[in-house]
């Protein structure tokens, strides 16, 4: 599992949902027909830039996730003086979570605006989306946003396109209807599945943008796990990693769609059991299966359209190190960097001044280490342990890596040899290992 995958157990957080909402998002100029919201895609999750009471925040766009939320303490103490207290159960932690009802809060998104909306304060501080994430992610929200357009979702082009309802005039014949319920404010559809043995059964899930996996499916009686799965960390909690049964279906369908051997993970009853509150649903569809579809969603009609897009065909995007990574906090480091001169017209180092001066520089430097190592995977054929400080992958730095640099380098050929460069109770250590995925030792059927 990759570092990106950790977003969507932090968040399923239960025990406020209001059905209605009266606060709604509108478009700044109402002449317009639609607007269009350009995100940052992260291992397929979408990242929305807005201000929040005039500061800078960024939100993770879950349809998962039925109140925004926020991570953070706010920037105006005042909004908690009339605050309702709250406290949530969230997994991976036996204690529950902190936090604050707020009103009147604004959210602008550039071309629209939402006055007097509800956020939640989630003031704990040990939820940290920066650091499950690698960048600064502070907030999530999906019903506030969806309720109000009929919305676009492109997964190619990075982009929301919200069109007013009253305007929308687009035929969609080429596209895929499907209806779906609105359960607690979140979208579930129907989704046929063949299992791996051969039988076939109609299964209920929640479209998640929020969850960058496959499917997940809630182990039960009507379920069971499949004799060939294997134990995978498929998810971070609040404290603690969350385990699963890794497999795949032999096919899944999506309208008319058919998708052939998607992975899955099958979550276990007790940690389900968060899930699961309702019982109206079986599992998630996460964003590794929505990316290959353009998606309109219209929440008011309890419709939804889909078109396949050109990632449709695309392999199953799945770590095969079997190292889980967690960034765990920054670390300021100090750089000594030789002062250039100017000699005869050329920029040179300053080895020529007798006086050998330096700058010293500082830098921010994220600290990545091993939170778990998949059981019989080739990480655990290694001498790497958790707790490990991860320096370099294949000789390039980690601080120089974006994150989706490194899931597709942990996500590479069969086969294909990886570098590392550790850290270890303060010793520099070097290891080597061989990608291989646990999945292709599943027959097909």
């Amino acid at each position: 599992m990759k570092p990106g995958w950790l977003i969507f157990l932090i968040l399923m957080l239960c025990g406020f949902n209001s059905i209605y909402s009266q606060n709604r998002f509108e478009f700044d100029a109402q002449e317009k027909r639609a607007v269009t919201l350009k995100f940052e895609s992260l291992n397929n999750l979408i990242i929305l830039p807005a201000m929040l009471n005039g500061e800078y925040i960024k939100f993770l766009v879950d349809t998962g996730v039925n109140k925004t939320k926020v991570f953070a303490q706010p920037k105006d103490s005042s909004l908690l003086e009339n605050a309702e207290y709250i406290s949530m159960r969230s997994l991976g932690s036996p204690e529950p979570v902190k936090g604050y009802k707020t009103l009147n809060n604004t959210i602008d998104f550039g071309p629209i605006t939402g006055k007097n909306q509800e956020v939640y304060y989630i003031t704990d501080p040990r939820f940290d989306l920066a650091g499950k994430l690698g960048i600064n992610v502070q907030g999530i929200m999906g019903y506030e946003l969806f309720k109000d357009f009929i919305i676009r979702l492109n997964y190619d082009s990075e982009s929301l396109r919200l069109y007013q309802r009253e305007k929308f005039n687009r035929k969609l014949r080429r596209f895929d209807k499907i209806e779906f319920r609105l359960i607690r404010n979140k979208p579930h559809i129907k989704s046929p599945i063949k299992f791996l043995n051969g039988s076939e059964k109609e299964l209920v899930f929640l479209l998640d943008t929020g969850s960058s996996d496959a499917f997940w499916l809630f182990e039960d009686e009507d379920v069971p796990v499949p004799e060939n799965a294997f134990t995978d960390y498929v998810g971070y909690g609040l404290e603690l990693a969350i385990e699963g049964q890794r497999t795949k279906f032999q096919s899944a369908q999506i309208g008319n769609y058919e998708l052939q051997q998607p992975r899955v993970a099958y979550i276990d009853s007790l940690s389900s059991q968060l899930f699961t509150a309702d019982r109206f649903k079986d599992g998630i569809i996460g964003s590794e299966i929505l990316r290959r579809f353009v998606w309109f969603f219209d929440y008011e009609s309890r419709t939804v359209y889909l078109k396949s897009n050109r990632n449709f065909d695309d392999t199953t995007n799945y770590d095969r190190s079997g190292l889980i990574l967690l960034y765990v906090g920054d670390e300021v480091t100090r750089t000594r960097v030789p002062i250039m001169v100017r000699v005869d017209e050329e920029t040179n180092y300053n080895s020529f001044n007798p006086e050998n001066r330096f700058e010293i520089r500082l830098q921010i430097a994220k600290i990545l280490k091993v939170a778990q190592i998949r059981p019989r995977s080739p990480a655990a054929g290694t001498d790497i342990q958790i707790g490990d400080r991860i320096l370099k992958l294949n000789g390039k730095t980690v601080n120089k890596m974006s994150l989706e640099d490194i899931n597709t380098l942990l996500s590479s050929e069969e086969g294909k040899l990886i570098k590392i460069q550790l850290e270890r109770a303060g010793k520099v250590l070097k290891r080597e290992l061989f990608l291989s995925s646990q999945l292709n030792d599943i027959p097909g059927n």
